[in-house]
């Protein structure tokens, strides 16, 4: 008989599996993997929990396999545990040449991110498909028990009931879905988030709004992302990153909200030093007719080198619309030519028309600015008093950390850098 991947039965497989673990026996009663519980091995070999317990139970009858008691590593609880017989080793060394003289491995067999993905995807039913299609759009660990119900194990899941299904494995299986399908699964995990966001509250909430982001964009429900990024554009600008600029540039802007997305992700893909995203932003808005385009175009050529260039636009836009915005990226520049004494004050002027206008916007940037001015000119201790003012100013958690970090360094006598 011809030996292949699909070949392999379910009592083959788990002997091979618990052929993997030849030292624990009754013998160890702590720190066992949970790969040996009834729940790890069906995640393994993709049979539900029922089929691996009937399967075992079979091999037990017959001398292959038995069971004990044991602490499950990492849990703490007791749990019943299989282990291989003298028999079921013998079986299982004899299975592993056979498959091995075939050319395929062990892992090959049992490990989902080495199996060729076109005969697993092939090998599913309709139903294991779309809830496997399902699970693989999200990009995170989620509840095993809230995606669709199948009559197999094969959604990967932990002792925790958490999928778990890796970067690289979603990839292959994704890649061989119709984009309709794939599409539809974004559509489902995008609702999906909305649906259990209170269940995945955590201190980072904007982890969640990112999230349903990407599934909106990535199933192709253009109007609603729009509107989702306008209703949280706070919470998406205080905490910005790469992932969130690279899910933006893969939006289709509905025309009607062009102006203020792409004012976000201007100001993103700034946070992010992406000069030339932050640039073709600054070519869409110009259209508009605002001040937006030029205060973008200042702030690319001061991070793309030349602060001198970036200070002449924003200090000629602060003088004809006397914008705090361009008061700080003039601000920025100086500091950047080490103009300190001409950087403050931009930042005072800066600052007025925030305080005039009502508005805490920047007043974090602002303050981490002034601190910078003070640790130039040696004034320690107001350089610290100016970051523990901007760390409870900003509501970003980089900026933070960031700001965190700095403190910590002049604490301890290290240099800092605060452009």
């Amino acid at each position: 008989m011809l030996v292949s991947i699909e070949s392999a039965t379910i009592r083959e497989r788990a002997l091979l599996h618990l052929n993997r673990f030849p030292g624990m026996t009754p013998n160890e009663m702590f720190n066992v993997p949970f790969d040996l519980t009834q729940d790890g091995i069906a995640s393994v070999l993709g049979i539900s929990r029922a089929h691996a317990s009937l399967e075992l139970k079979k091999l037990k009858e017959i001398g292959k396999v038995d069971d004990w008691q044991a602490h499950i590593k990492g849990s703490g609880t007791k749990r019943r545990v299989y282990y291989l017989l003298p028999d079921g080793m013998a079986e299982a060394e004899l299975l592993k040449k056979r498959f091995e003289k075939s050319g395929i491995t062990v892992e090959t067999l049992l490990d989902m991110k080495r199996c060729e993905p076109e005969i697993m995807w092939d090998s599913l039913s309709a139903e294991d498909r779309e809830t496997f299609g399902a699970a693989c759009v999200f990009r995170v660990k989620i509840q095993r028990k809230t995606l669709p119900h199948t009559n197999t194990g094969v959604i990967p899941a932990d002792f925790y009931g958490m999928t778990c299904i890796s970067e690289d494995v979603r990839e292959k299986y994704l890649s061989l879905a119709d984009p309709g399908k794939a599409r539809a699964w974004h559509s489902y995990a995008a609702d999906w988030w909305m649906d259990h966001e209170k269940d995945y509250r955590k201190d980072d909430d904007e982890d969640q709004c990112q999230e349903r982001l990407y599934h909106l964009v990535e199933a192709g429900r253009n109007t609603e992302a729009c509107k989702f990024v306008l209703r949280l554009s706070d919470e998406f600008l205080e905490n910005t990153n790469e992932d969130l600029l690279s899910i933006m540039k893969k939006m289709t802007v509905i025309p009607k909200y062009a102006e203020s997305i792409y004012n976000i992700r201007a100001r993103v893909a700034l946070d992010c030093e992406d000069v030339k995203d932050a640039l073709s932003c600054a070519d869409v808005l110009a259209d508009f007719l605002t001040d937006d385009a030029d205060v973008i175009r200042a702030e690319a050529h001061m991070l793309s080198g030349d602060p001198q260039k970036g200070f002449d636009m924003a200090a000629a836009l602060f003088d004809k619309s006397r914008s705090s915005r361009a008061a700080l990226v003039a601000a920025k520049c100086l500091f950047r030519m080490k103009k300190y004494d001409d950087a403050s004050g931009f930042l005072d002027s800066s600052y007025r028309v925030l305080s005039d206008n009502g508005e805490a916007a920047r007043i974090d940037d602002i303050l981490l600015l002034r601190a910078g001015v003070a640790y130039a000119a040696g004034k320690t201790d107001e350089t610290l008093s100016y970051l523990s003012k901007a760390k409870k100013a900003s509501r970003k958690k980089r900026v933070k950390e960031k700001i965190d970090a700095m403190t910590k360094n002049i604490k301890n006598g290290k240099g800092v850098n605060f452009e």
